[in-house]
């Protein structure tokens, strides 16, 4: 389909970190930087909306994401320090003033509507959404070598087959193509 292409996610989301939006609405800098920070995490939107400053947690002096999922109710700790060189850290310290502001974004449909237009901006043509941050994190987290087990875990994924779906579809890639070349 028109979905984002797994094999192009760590260049399309390149795209997106290097995207200047300073002339454009906050709002649409805001949309940005949620989907960028679930791309880190692998959240859903149903959570994102629904954290706070509680739910970032110190531990042995560094900062996890600990929440339950809204969709299943598992406990789910994100190790923020460790998941992309803390990149999820650096777009929550931008908000470190008033973190729920961060959290506190527009409905799904007009998030969405918003990466419509962020997609153009950064000329990324593949459609995609607020969910697409769910799917393109365990594919970066399988493409930089993470075990299945661990992506179920951050995922919160009751059943490990939910997850080897993602990992399915991107060993059949590696295989398929040059990918390889590049990891």
């Amino acid at each position: 389909g028109s979905e984002m292409c797994i094999r192009d996610r760590p260049e399309e989301i390149r795209k997106l970190e290097k995207l200047e939006l300073s002339s454009c609405p906050k709002s649409l800098m805001h949309s940005l930087k949620a989907f960028l920070f679930c791309c880190y995490t692998g959240i859903r939107y149903s959570d994102f909306v629904l954290l706070n400053e509680s739910n970032i947690v110190t531990i042995k002096g560094e900062k996890w994401l600990i929440f339950k999922t809204v969709k299943t109710d598992t406990k789910v700790s994100i190790p923020l320090y460790l998941l992309f060189q803390g990149k999820a850290l650096r777009l929550l310290q931008e908000y470190h003033q008033n973190l729920s502001d961060f959290f506190h974004i527009k409905s799904n449909s007009s998030v969405n509507k918003d990466l419509k237009k962020i997609g153009v901006l950064a000329k990324i043509e593949k459609h995609f959404s607020f969910h697409t941050a769910r799917h393109t994190n365990a594919t970066l987290l399988i493409y930089n070598g993470a075990q299945i087990t661990t992506v179920q875990k951050l995922l919160g994924h009751q059943s490990v087959k939910t997850t080897q779906r993602y990992s399915d579809i991107f060993s059949c890639l590696l295989y398929t193509s040059d990918a390889a070349d590049e990891l």
